[in-house]
């Protein structure tokens, strides 16, 4: 015979929940007989009742070891999926649970709030008073069914009586006193609101619920510098994170997102006399002045500055997106000049370098990157086109990977030093993250871009993302799509070095960051350092670039490569006659000079009829010609390195085949 199980309960509690009978006078055995057979029918059957004193003792069979052991399984499998926000999955295992055990009152209040979640009011409400019936000291449930109460019932009095009695049983419940509060914010007791959320937040620091309602009271009563503070210390302290929590979260970035654009606004007039007085120290400290415009700017970039000292100039020019809010402006102006305030301190000391690209960096990363190039090439897609996509991807990299650590610098820079830009800055930087990810995320780009370059662009991102969210104490969550990245833990390790190595990175040292983020993302080589001579000639315009200029031909060498192999993999079709014949051609034209300055393809061989080639294209035609049948004569074009790499790329082509 199965154990007799227990339960007692005394009279006062036995009928203290809404919709249960008044008595004019105490109950007598009979009443209460009947009440408890009828409202503890969900217990094993038979329920054998007596009353000692001012209690009701209920005796019923316990439920076999199995049973309660099974039940135990199940009850805490329901109570992942919960967490995970699976309600309907929670529902159907705790119903089971109880199935076979019906006293465990733990899963019965889980099951009630699983159907809280999913909006089944009738239900959570039934099962909330059941458990209420077998443990009215269950201070949680009390809260539980209060909410039902004021939030689905709009019954404000019942719910603050639960409440109450909540707060009796557990007077620093953090769920009740927040309720409460929420309760008292209704009653327009604002200040009582806030003390009830405050003592919620010091019971129990890591809840994020009544951080939030305190920060909604502040905004309400325009107070917006205590309601970011507010929402500060919820996105710092409170830790506790699951579906339920989820909407809480997202509801005060929101809200964060509203201030700070209110406060951006209101703020505008002050930042840009900061601004203005930075530029006017940055004009001091460089030597030059500062002009601003704006203009279209390539790869959504917010802004750029070019240096006085590195385009021929006696000003530098800040260029800023078009079509940005005046508001933004005023942060990315002075991010610019930031850049600036870093080179004019190196070169004060004499330790500032150029960072670029050259033929020979760029022929190296095409190299490492060649592997996924063919793909392209056997998807049709032309050498020109070819090679500007894997230049652009290139040159994109190169530049995200020099200002990836100096950009940390220097927002934490502006965060520290300018106050009065911070919400710019949220808002600015924002944009900036959401706009990066939604380039990184795309099906096409991650389709298309070599794995190589993709990785390391993830990577750096993902890195960039974490300085952002820790340098707004979490108030921002720009790290989270990235983490759903294999790149995720070298973009933590870029983020680790970056604080141990950033501290002291001052007067030029700031670029060994560069360089160590290179070697981590394993692009060194992709890149050179320049020595700043510290002195430069000032033109009126850039130096015309033509067919006789030696330096472009250099310049042209990474897509020469592509012209070449393209060369290559033509002439191994065609007998050694034929592509004399070609060589030849282009030799004769060529005496009148190829125009290699431009991609147009104007040139047409009656060698090689029905297709048109570019000035480039020719001169490669013809020096892979004679480089086959004629290797030992010079053509007079400098295409020797390009020839080389082209050459083994070909040969890594036929042997991957």
């Amino acid at each position: 015979m199965p154990e007799l199980k227990i339960i007692r309960v005394k009279l006062s509690d036995l009928f203290q929940l809404e919709g249960m009978p008044q008595f004019e006078k105490a109950p007598d055995v009979t009443e209460i007989t009947h009440f408890v057979l009828k409202h503890y029918g969900f217990l094993p059957q038979p329920i054998m009742i007596t009353i000692e004193g001012d209690e009701v003792v209920l005796q019923f069979p316990g439920e076999s070891g199995a049973a309660q052991t099974e039940a135990a399984r199940l009850a805490e499998k329901a109570a992942k999926r919960a967490a995970q926000g699976n309600y309907g999955k929670a529902i159907d295992i705790f119903k089971r649970v109880l199935e076979l055990q019906p006293s465990l009152h733990s899963a019965r209040r889980d099951l009630a709030m699983a159907y809280v979640e999913t909006g089944d009011v009738e239900n959570a409400t039934n099962h909330l008073i059941e458990v209420l019936r077998l443990d009215p000291k269950d201070a949680w449930s009390w809260v539980v069914l209060a909410n039902l109460y004021i939030r689905e019932k709009s019954d404000l009095e019942t719910g603050e009586k639960f409440l109450h009695k909540a707060l009796e049983l557990k007077p620093d419940d953090a769920w009740a006193l927040n309720s409460l509060a929420s309760v008292c914010h209704r009653r327009g007791k604002s200040d009582e609101a806030i003390a009830l959320f405050e003592r919620a937040i010091q019971s129990r620091p890591g809840f994020p619920n009544p951080y939030h309602g305190e920060a909604i009271i502040h905004a309400s009563r325009g107070e917006p510098a205590k309601a970011l503070e507010t929402l500060r210390r919820l996105f710092y302290q409170a830790k506790e994170q699951d579906a339920r929590s989820q909407q809480i979260y997202e509801a005060a970035r929101e809200l964060y997102l509203k201030l700070q654009t209110g406060l951006a606004k209101e703020n505008h007039s002050e930042a840009f006399k900061c601004v203005q007085n930075y530029k006017a120290e940055m004009e001091a400290l460089s030597g030059y002045p500062v002009r601003v415009e704006e203009g279209e700017l390539e790869d959504k970039l917010g802004a750029r500055i070019q240096m006085a000292w590195k385009h021929g100039r006696d000003y530098h020019l800040i260029t800023t997106r078009r079509g940005y809010s005046p508001e933004l402006l005023a942060h990315l102006q002075a991010h610019e000049l930031t850049h600036l305030k870093m080179e004019s301190e190196a070169r004060k000391v004499g330790k500032n370098q150029f960072f670029g690209t050259t033929a020979k960096t760029r022929e190296t990363a095409i190299r490492a990157v060649f592997p996924e190039m063919r793909k392209w090439q056997k998807e049709g897609h032309s050498d020109d086109a070819i090679t500007k996509v894997t230049l652009s991807l290139i040159s994109g990299l190169c530049g995200f990977l020099f200002n990836c650590p100096l950009d940390m610098l220097i927002e934490r820079h502006l965060h520290k030093s300018f106050p009065v830009l911070r919400p710019a800055q949220f808002l600015s930087v924002r944009v900036m993250a959401m706009e990066a990810w939604e380039t990184n995320n795309h099906p096409e780009v991650r389709r298309l871009t070599p794995r190589k370059i993709l990785q390391a662009s993830s990577a750096l991102n993902g890195a960039y993302c974490l300085f952002l969210d820790e340098l707004f104490q979490c108030a921002s969550a720009f790290a989270a799509p990235y983490k759903k990245l294999d790149t995720i833990g070298l973009s933590q390790q870029l983020y680790q070095h970056w604080q141990a190595q950033s501290q002291d990175c001052v007067g030029g040292g700031e670029n060994r960051l560069v360089d160590d983020f290179a070697d981590m993302v394993g692009i060194r080589d992709w890149y050179e350092w320049k020595p700043d001579p510290g002195q430069h000639d000032v033109v009126a315009a850039p130096v015309w670039e033509g067919v006789t200029n030696p330096e472009l031909l250099t310049q042209k060498h990474p897509a020469a490569v592509w012209h070449l192999l393209s060369a290559l993999e033509r002439y191994d079709k065609l007998p050694a006659d034929k592509v004399r014949e070609i060589a030849f051609e282009v030799a004769m034209l060529g005496q009148n000079g190829l125009d290699y300055s431009s991609p147009d393809k104007k040139y047409k061989l009656s060698t090689i009829p029905g297709e048109t080639f570019s000035g480039l294209q020719m001169m490669c035609l013809m020096h892979a010609g004679f480089k086959r049948f004629a290797p030992e004569m010079e053509t007079g074009i400098d295409l020797h390195e390009p020839f080389l790499t082209a050459l083994e790329l070909h040969q890594q082509g036929k042997e991957g085949n």
